[in-house]
């Protein structure tokens, strides 16, 4: 009973879909959450970003909601001045250089009200290796409080004749209903990228793979004197890539996500349309465009995500939510979560400058 209590436990405080059998905290829009996937990511191809996130999941069966803060940033980049001429060239030559990158989140989860706070810190430096292409490693580590309420939860020899009596004795003994554990991990990144060759052209391309470890100590995690509820391994490939349609507002991108953890897996493929709003003069310096992405994921086994988010100069807002298809969705009738995303960076995705002359 208590190994089942211990399963249930680092399952639940993951926020994955239950068919996905995953340990950590996930967001369906991975891609603006770098440290839960990534920490080579961190402030890959922006000087400073802000990211929020927020999901709330499986509410009809009392499922979990989590939150999510993330500032990464660039180490020693020059003041930038608004150059109107400036080459691709020069644009790659500013994405090397040494980023850190502060989260913080937390998770509500089940009955038993688990709660999880974690803070983490990441470091990567990134190289250049050619005009369009970089090669970035990273690190992270960090701290993590959990704790349970075990009133709210119940045991199977509560029930008898198959009715649940809270006045029956559980026989579980808890030692404490808090715990701390700390946790590293690592990964490595290739980028590909190369803009547009004239403004309205729209031809820019990019292309990014990855691979990363988590939980590299493999942390314990137990409520009891006795039994260890190990944090296993968990290895991480992904990869994205976007395509500008020449001469056109359209680009289309997409993205795929692979986790194995103790023999169990996840696989999210996904692909989205990108559409340009507003292109502004290319004489102003500030190019204060918009665009808006319309598409979706697909985690096999458990859910279909449709998925939207509007870019506004330096300012983004993505929305998605999961559509139960596993056995699950019998219960949920398909109700699975909304997943918020906020996002603020600098430079502007759209903006070209340097202070070199």
């Amino acid at each position: 009973m208590k190994k089942n209590l211990q399963l249930i436990f680092v399952l639940l405080i993951a926020g994955f879909g239950i068919t996905a059998n995953a340990q950590d905290i996930h967001f369906s829009q991975y891609y603006y959450s770098p440290v839960t996937l990534n920490p080579a990511l961190t402030a890959v191809n922006k000087t400073i970003e802000c990211t929020f996130q927020y999901k709330n999941q499986w509410q009809v069966v009392k499922g979990y909601s989590t939150g999510g803060a993330t500032f990464e940033f660039k180490i020693n980049q020059q003041k930038w001045k608004k150059r109107s001429n400036l080459t691709d060239f020069y644009k790659k030559k500013e994405m090397k250089g040494l980023a850190l990158g502060f989260n913080v989140f937390a998770d509500k989860a089940g009955n038993g009200s688990i709660r999880q706070t974690m803070a983490s810190m990441s470091l990567a430096y990134h190289i250049l290796i050619t005009r369009t292409s970089t090669l970035s490693a990273g690190l992270n580590g960090s701290f993590t409080q959990m704790s349970i309420n075990p009133d709210g939860l119940r045991w199977n020899n509560q029930y008898e004749l198959g009715n649940y009596s809270a006045m029956t004795p559980s026989g579980e003994v808890f030692a404490g209903t808090n715990a701390t554990y700390s946790d590293f991990g690592a990964g490595i990144l290739y980028s590909f990228g190369d803009i547009d060759t004239y403004m309205s052209a729209n031809d820019q391309k990019h292309f990014d793979i990855g691979f990363s470890v988590s939980h590299i100590n493999q942390p314990s995690i137990s409520f009891y004197d006795s039994g260890s509820g190990m944090l296993y391994r968990k290895y991480t490939l992904h990869a994205s890539t976007i395509f500008g349609i020449k001469n056109s507002n359209f680009s289309i991108g997409g993205s795929f996500l692979y986790m194995y953890q103790n023999k169990l897996q996840e696989i999210t493929p996904g692909l989205v349309m990108k559409y340009k709003l507003k292109e502004a003069s290319n004489y102003t310096g500030y190019k204060k465009n918009s665009s808006l992405s319309i598409g979706g994921f697909y985690r096999a086994k458990d859910a279909m995500i449709p998925y939207i988010m509007l870019e506004m100069d330096k300012y983004s807002i993505g929305m998605s939510y999961d559509v139960n298809t596993s056995d699950l969705a019998t219960t949920t009738t398909g109700r699975g979560g909304f997943e918020i995303m906020l996002r603020f960076n600098t430079r502007s995705a759209y903006v070209y400058q340097n202070n070199s002359k």
